[in-house]
């Protein structure tokens, strides 16, 4: 009896196995992943000098992981499986309070930190307008009740507080102004939310000394899954909502990108029919953009915004206060802003940038 179970064990778990090879060897390649929101490895062309030359091997295991049958099934379980058996995180992200995930932030490396201040500080000296520095801490801090028990979290306050102390940019207290705010963030991306963006809208006018309009959210979708949740593995939570941010004054925007293209529009609802929803503001990421306004009563003219993606959802605000917003990405960017600057008679300039990125971008030696 006992070899009779052992013998029905071994063909369940050869059947199984050959199931599975047979079923990856028939279905055709992804070439993309909708919940990890990347491109999939592609089978590697094989040839004797790249078997033992180039890392084909290598090559062979990344395309075969990737292919792998039931691939979002497998990660969802593995991810399930570590939220069940205790873990507080998968992949560097969280298990929060009441389905929330948050990144792990633990990074800092001052040496970069010291490099960019500094040149934020000749950038400043090199030109005769204002320059505001807006940081924006991570959920983990400021929502960091809904950390897991025992989850490290590094003091965002204490960095910015260094920040603040030796950068010669007019400083935008995001970190005050967000402290003690709830459902400021999303739930399953890294990014703040309009509420998030809202505040820190807030405090810069009232930094500027200029009074906030007020706005009109309709949603537009209630699907949206972020980065954390691709990043995570949570495939079997549902998404959440995304908003579009209407001025109550009736501005009208217009957006012209890098190559000379346009939108009528502050938003692409092209995205919301696609894993990547939080390019539904602004087009998602550009080298270039130029935001025009009309209808603002009383203009307080051009700003340039060196930026990263966290301020996609901050444009919205600004956009009723200002004629033309131009907005540089230094990832892709590589001309010298003061002539943009000079050129375009703009007033002022606003550098966005979440604390963690800010923290480990080495591209503001482009900011000349």
């Amino acid at each position: 009896m006992k070899r009779n179970i052992q013998i029905l064990t071994c063909i369940c778990f050869c059947g199984f196995v050959g199931v599975l090879g047979i079923l990856n060897v028939i279905q055709p390649d992804k070439r993309f992943s909708e919940n990890e929101n990347r491109y999939l490895a592609k089978l590697p062309s094989f040839s004797v000098s790249a078997l033992f030359k180039d890392n084909y091997t290598g090559d062979l295991e990344t395309y075969i992981t990737d292919q792998f049958i039931f691939r979002d099934e497998w990660i969802s379980i593995k991810s399930l499986s570590r939220k069940l058996t205790g873990s507080i995180e998968n992949n560097g992200v969280y298990f929060g309070k009441e389905n929330q995930l948050l990144q792990m932030f633990s990074t800092t490396d001052l040496e970069t930190v010291r490099r960019s201040i500094e040149q934020i500080n000749t950038f400043i000296k090199s030109i005769d307008v204002p320059v505001d520095l807006m940081i924006v801490p991570t959920a983990s801090e400021i929502e960091s009740d809904a950390l897991p028990i025992f989850a490290y979290n590094e003091n965002q306050e204490s960095i910015l507080n260094y920040i603040q102390s030796h950068v010669d940019a007019g400083w935008v207290d995001t970190y005050t102004t967000l402290t003690g705010a709830s459902d400021v963030f999303f739930n399953l991306d890294h990014h703040w939310n309009e509420k998030g963006a809202y505040l820190a809208y807030q405090a810069y006018m009232d930094y500027l000394k200029v009074v906030p309009e007020t706005f009109t959210y309709t949603q537009v979708s209630d699907d949206f899954k972020g980065t954390l949740y691709s990043k995570a593995g949570t495939f079997w939570l549902k998404g959440e909502p995304l908003y579009k941010i209407v001025p109550n004054n009736e501005v009208k925007s217009s957006l012209t990108f890098e190559d000379g293209s346009t939108m009528d529009s502050l938003y692409s609802d092209k995205y919301l029919s696609q894993k990547e929803k939080y390019s539904y503001y602004l087009d998602g990421n550009h080298a270039l953009v130029t935001v025009k306004n009309e209808g603002i009563k009383d203009s307080l003219g051009k700003i340039v915004v060196v930026k990263d993606s966290y301020s996609h959802i901050l444009i919205p605000y600004l956009a009723s206060h200002y004629e033309e917003i131009i907005l540089v990405d230094l990832r892709y960017y590589r001309l010298p802003i003061s002539n943009l600057i000079q050129e375009e008679e703009v007033s002022r300039v606003l550098l966005v940038y979440n604390i963690e990125n800010f923290l480990l971008d080495k591209n503001f030696s482009f900011l000349k």
